[in-house]
């Protein structure tokens, strides 16, 4: 379930989705993608709300073989009954995630799969999470190996993004020509967003 259900080497970009509201989907859900084959995913964001069991997550529910995220953010609130629910991605496989971030709630409604969910990203069987982050605070998140957690001010700091000093930083995000962030807090609630 998703904007577009399943892809399979295909390419989207520039795409902004609002206010989403997906409910009860059964299996493999996302704002954006339900199931990511060989896709990359450039330059998107979605905000609102999906619901479901499991493999459910604010963007992808399932980024899969060869998939890239990249310069992409999550605010929608993400809920499921069951296992890999993340607030970006509730599963990825050998696959990459760049430059990305996800703020919302992530909640499972069954405790025994607390493990399975993330804040970023439920789970990660193998690939690469470079330089992204999820919202500890808004989230209820605070796991490791899957995204870097910092607290809402952190979140809403450019330094954040850009100051490579940090250990979890390896290489500043692009401020001139395609994030950008109001530190009045009017755009994007103060949270980074694409130009």
């Amino acid at each position: 379930v998703g904007f577009f259900g399943q892809t399979s080497y295909a390419t989207i970009k520039n795409l902004s989705l609002t206010n989403v509201n997906f409910t009860n989907a059964y299996h493999v859900a996302g704002s954006l993608v339900g199931l990511s084959r060989s896709t990359t995913i450039d330059n998107c964001s979605a905000s609102g709300s999906v619901t479901g069991t499991s493999f459910v997550a604010g963007l992808v529910g399932y980024i899969y073989s060869g998939s890239i995220i990249r310069n992409s953010y999550s605010t929608a609130s993400v809920s499921g009954s069951s296992y890999y629910i993340g607030g970006l991605v509730g599963y990825m496989y050998a696959s990459t995630i760049l430059n990305s971030y996800s703020i919302e709630s992530v909640v499972t409604r069954n405790s025994s799969y607390n493990a399975y969910t993330g804040g970023l990203v439920g789970w990660k069987s193998s690939g690469t999470i470079t330089n992204s982050f999820y919202d500890t605070t808004t989230s209820g998140k605070s796991d490791t190996g899957r995204g870097t957690g910092k607290t809402t001010s952190q979140m809403k700091t450019k330094a954040t993004f850009t100051d490579t000093s940090s250990a979890n930083l390896t290489g500043s995000w692009d401020f001139y020509s395609t994030w950008e962030i109001d530190s009045s807090g009017t755009i994007n609630n103060g949270y980074p967003y694409l130009k």
